[in-house]
């Protein structure tokens, strides 16, 4: 793959899992250039629409020292906001175990509710 740095086309050894196009961009300094796979995110009802959350893909900055030192990382998203945290997969997983388990009890209060609704129903 291409990049085009400075005005200058470069090529971009390119992980199989990325699917940025770089030969569409236009990079002013090599430590731009990313590698990122396909991006998942959660659609979820707000007062006013949806709103994606929940935003997470494997990202890797192979010319920058400040992340990961170059190597792949889960970027997360929680808020959908760009707000995303750079994270490897211990830590990934441990944190989708507690998102696991938080939605098994949002699960039981929807069910409370559904008891709730039927008890004011009868009581009527």
């Amino acid at each position: 793959m291409a990049a085009v740095v400075r005005g200058q086309r470069i090529s971009v050894p390119c992980p199989d899992w990325c699917v940025v196009d770089h030969s569409q961009e236009r990079l002013t300094d090599l430590g731009d250039l990313y590698h990122e796979s396909e991006t998942l995110a959660l659609a979820a009802p707000q007062f006013d629409g949806l709103s994606e959350v929940m935003v997470s893909s494997i990202r890797q900055d192979p010319f920058s020292d400040d992340r990961d030192g170059g190597m792949p990382f889960w970027s997360f998203d929680a808020a959908g906001d760009g707000s995303a945290a750079s994270m490897q997969e211990h830590a990934a997983l441990a944190f989708i175990d507690q998102a696991i388990a938080h939605l098994g009890k949002m699960r039981d209060q929807v069910r409370h509710l559904t008891e709730a609704r039927e008890s004011a129903r009868a009581a009527g």
